[in-house]
């Protein structure tokens, strides 16, 4: 596969790099399209375009990555899909779900493919959970809570860049930006609500328009509860997952694994048991689940292979608007101060939100300006 980059960023840089060190085999870096200068040098060995629209013209791709900020996903990769070029997307694939959607319809009019880079469902942790879940060993599900405020960003991060922390920029904060990635595995690991209730702060650490704080709690349709707290403000923030089943519990905290099995279900043991301060007994195991390296190459020798055989994507388009639109109804909720059902009207929401986008600004250019970085820190 013949790929072009779109969006020379940070995440952009990291993909370029890791494609020109070999890293997804199969996959060939074709182009790189970026309207700021690029140093010279760096990646002379690839075409450069300005424009995407040269980039289509010139016909030297498959395939497309976009990585552009937030608010370019969406017309980039439906400008891409509507020139015969598969997409793969960085997250969030769009600001809202009424855009996700229509990208969705757009991949299976042009018979193109579309995928999201969903990096997080291949870290190692989250693998593990995820076969504990499925596999039964803790029964039906009852409840989770999930607190991720591990996201802790300063200023400089907000300031260095005109669109971060802006309605006009990112549509959105903590939620679209960060936490996206855990709202993509809760919905992995649980389906989507049914409901929801949430309360963001607004600017509540930094001096932003948009979400840094979230706490939200949800009700499922098959009985589950369950609830969400993330955060850009707080330092050392935690990752700590707790999911109640009816024949165990897990409990996830940064980098430790505790799984508990009961030798009876609750249920059963609670119909039957003549002791009324009884409890039933159960066996305890400890893993310790270092992250291992991010494995982003992976998501695009997949995407690749999903072209090329129709192998299952890791990221579908699919599952990535159910992140977004999970994103959206926690907002949705806050504005409107009330219950959120499924599926989202997300046409409502993006009358909401376009109501805000139309009042925001973006920030001038700061004088302080942030210096290219390892993208490692920011994965959590």
């Amino acid at each position: 596969m013949k790929l072009a980059i779109v969006g020379l960023g940070n995440i952009g840089r990291m993909h370029a790099q890791n494609l020109l060190a070999g890293k997804a085999p199969g996959v060939e870096l074709a182009a790189i399209v970026e309207s700021r200068p690029i140093p010279p040098g760096e990646f002379d060995v690839v075409p450069h375009f300005g424009k995407l629209a040269a980039l289509i013209k010139a016909d030297v791709a498959d395939a497309v990555l976009v990585a552009t900020p937030s608010f370019d996903h969406f017309p980039t990769a439906i400008a891409a899909l509507k020139a015969g070029l598969h997409a793969l997307v960085e997250k969030p694939i769009a600001l809202h779900a009424a855009d996700a959607r229509i990208l969705e319809s757009a991949a299976k009019r042009t018979k193109c493919k579309i995928a999201v880079m969903l990096n997080q469902r291949l870290d190692n942790r989250y693998e593990r959970i995820r076969d504990i879940v499925v596999s039964g060993k803790l029964g039906h599900v009852r409840r989770f809570s999930w607190a991720m405020t591990n996201w802790f960003r300063p200023d400089i991060y907000f300031t260095s860049s005109p669109w971060r922390g802006t309605w006009k920029g990112e549509a959105g904060g903590a939620l679209l930006n960060q936490c996206i990635h855990n709202l993509d595995i809760l919905a992995w690991l649980f389906g989507m609500p049914k409901r929801l209730r949430a309360y963001c702060a607004m600017g509540k650490y930094h001096k932003i328009e948009v979400e840094d704080e979230v706490n939200a709690c949800m009700e499922f349709p098959n009985g589950i509860s369950g609830s969400f707290v993330g955060s850009t403000g707080e330092h050392p923030g935690v990752n700590r997952l707790e999911i109640f089943g009816d024949r165990g519990t897990l409990l996830f905290n940064n980098d430790e694994l505790v799984i508990t099995t009961l030798k009876q279900s609750l249920q059963e043991y609670s119909a039957t048991t003549t002791d009324p301060f009884g409890t039933p007994e159960f066996d305890r195991i400890r893993e310790t689940l270092a992250p291992a390296p991010p494995r982003h190459s992976d998501i695009i020798r997949n995407f690749a292979d999903y072209i090329a055989t129709g192998a299952p994507p890791i990221g579908p388009a699919r599952d990535g608007a159910q992140s977004v639109e999970l994103a959206n109804a926690m907002l949705y909720s806050t504005w409107t101060n009330r219950d959120v059902t499924f599926p989202l009207d997300a046409a409502a929401y993006k009358r909401a939100l376009m109501r805000r986008i139309a009042k925001s600004h973006l920030r001038k250019p700061s004088v302080t300006v942030a210096p290219v970085t390892s993208m490692g820190k920011s994965f959590r």
